[in-house]
C-alpha cells in the first residue's frame, strides 16, 4: 500500500488534476480500514462483546413509578447523547440532584425528597439514561455522567448532589466534566466499575480471558471513563463531601468509601451497621443526616 501511494504521489506531481483523485482513494483506504476496525470491535458474535454489551444493559422495571412528592409535576425532557432523559424539578432555588443506582430510578428517593423540602431545599431528580421513563438501552457511567451535566445545566442552578450506588461514580466523573456542586454525598457507592466486572462475571459464569478482552473495548471506547476512580479523582476535589456506608452491604465493600473519604479533602465518613445496599438510602435517620448535611 505505501509502495502504490508513493507512485500515486508521482502521477499526481506530473498531473495537478490527478490530485484529487489520489487523495479521494486515499481517503476511501482510510474510511475502509476504519470501518473494519469498527466491525471486529463491535462483532456481535464476539463473546466478549456480548458481555460488555450486557453490563450496559440495565433491566428496567416494567413499569416505572413517580415519586409521590412529584406526582403534580410535568416530567421534562433532558435531551443527551444517550438520548432523552426524564426529569423533575420540585421547588425554587439552588437545588439537590439526585442520581440514583442501577436498575433503580428516581422514586428510590421519596423520603429524600420529603426531607429535603421540609428544609427548604429545591430538588432535581432524574431517571438515568435506559432507567424509569428515560430512554435508551443501554447505560454505563459516561452515559450517566453526560446526563447529570445535562439536566444540572437545564434545571439548574444545582449546588449539591446526592448519589447512591452507581450514581455515585457516576456524580463524581460528573464533577470532573461540568458539574459544579458545593457539596456532594455518596451512599453505598462504588469507587469505580472494576469490581462489578468481576462480580458479573462470576455470575454469569464467564471467563476471565472473555472479561479482560471486554474491558479493553471498553477502555478503547472511554478510556478516561475506563480509568476513573473516585480515590484518585478526590484528592482535586473541591465540594465538601459524606459518604455513608453500611459495613454489612452485600454488594459493595464499605472499605472503598473508607478510602475515598480519607483521599478527599475535608470529607465526612458515616459507617452503620444492618442497612446493606439499599436501605440505607431509605433509612430515616441517614436521611435526616444527609438532608441537614446538604441543607
Amino acid at each position: 500500500m505505501r509502495q502504490l501511494t508513493e507512485i500515486e504521489a508521482r502521477l499526481a506531481q506530473e498531473n495537478p488534476a490527478a490530485a484529487r483523485r489520489v487523495v479521494a482513494r486515499i481517503l476511501k483506504r482510510i474510511q475502509d480500514l476504519t470501518e473494519a476496525i469498527v466491525r471486529v470491535m463491535t462483532d456481535p458474535d464476539d463473546p466478549a462483546e456480548q458481555f460488555l454489551a450486557a453490563m450496559m444493559r440495565p433491566r428496567r422495571r416494567a413499569h416505572p413509578r413517580v415519586a409521590e412528592p412529584l406526582r403534580d409535576l410535568d416530567a421534562v425532557e433532558v435531551k443527551t447523547d444517550a438520548g432523552s432523559v426524564a426529569a423533575w424539578r420540585l421547588g425554587e432555588g439552588p437545588a439537590v440532584l439526585l442520581a440514583h443506582g442501577w436498575e433503580d430510578d428516581h422514586s428510590l428517593w421519596t423520603r429524600m425528597i420529603l426531607a429535603l423540602a421540609e428544609r427548604g431545599r429545591a430538588v432535581v431528580a432524574l431517571d438515568l439514561p435506559a432507567h424509569g421513563f428515560s430512554d435508551g438501552e443501554a447505560c454505563l457511567a459516561p452515559d450517566a455522567a453526560r446526563a447529570l451535566v445535562a439536566t444540572a445545566a437545564q434545571l439548574g442552578p444545582v449546588d449539591a448532589v446526592v448519589a447512591h450506588s452507581f450514581g455515585g461514580p457516576s456524580s463524581a466523573l460528573a464533577m470532573t466534566q461540568g458539574l459544579a456542586v458545593e457539596r456532594a454525598v455518596f451512599i453505598a457507592a462504588p469507587v469505580g466499575m472494576r469490581r462489578r466486572w468481576g462480580r458479573l462475571a462470576a455470575e454469569w459464569g464467564v471467563s476471565d480471558e472473555i472479561v479482560e478482552r471486554a474491558r479493553r473495548l471498553y477502555e478503547a471506547r472511554e478510556p478516561a471513563a475506563a480509568a476513573f476512580d473516585v480515590r484518585e479523582a478526590a484528592k482535586t476535589m473541591t465540594a465538601r463531601a459524606l459518604f455513608v456506608h453500611a459495613i454489612d452491604d452485600e454488594q459493595v465493600p464499605y472499605a472503598g468509601a473508607e478510602e475515598a473519604a480519607a483521599a478527599w479533602p475535608g470529607a465526612e465518613l458515616l459507617l452503620v451497621d444492618g442497612l446493606g445496599h439499599r436501605l440505607i438510602a431509605q433509612d430515616p435517620e441517614i436521611i435526616a443526616r444527609i438532608a441537614d448535611f446538604v441543607a
